[in-house]
């Protein structure tokens, strides 16, 4: 399995490779650009990643762009269904409108509201299908 954290704060991905690389290879990326281009390669290395961890307040581009961008990237690649990546949002917002957006547009699979704790993400994901 390999996972994608794309988030702004560098002690999220350190938190989150350490929480999560028992069960995934993890890899970070600092914003919504770095993410298109790592992900995009590493679905042309046919070694996709798995699940994607979205920030939605980034610099250059926020998360809400970058998931729709990566998926209509697996889109014109033919990925779809069971094939596509799932998209856990990882955010300080919590309101209707990003929630929203995150799940009918982003087709996400969980939200997990900074700041988040072990328990919480672990739970999350399993209670998701993730783990």
């Amino acid at each position: 399995m390999r996972f994608l954290i794309i988030d702004d704060d560098e002690t999220v991905h350190m938190y989150l490779t350490q929480l999560l690389s028992p069960y995934a290879r993890c890899e970070a990326v600092f914003n919504g650009t770095e993410a298109l281009d790592i992900f995009k390669k590493a679905v042309e290395d046919s070694d996709p990643f798995d699940t994607v961890f979205m920030d939605i307040l980034m610099p250059e581009m926020d998360g809400h762009v970058a998931t729709k961008k990566l998926r209509d990237f697996e889109l014109q690649r033919g990925i779809e269904g069971p094939d596509e990546f799932k998209l856990v949002m990882i955010t300080c917002l919590n309101d209707t409108k990003n929630v929203s957006q995150a799940f009918f547009k982003g087709y996400a699979s969980c939200y997990i509201v900074k700041p988040f704790s072990k328990v919480r993400v672990l739970n999350e994901l399993r209670e998701n299908n993730i783990l």
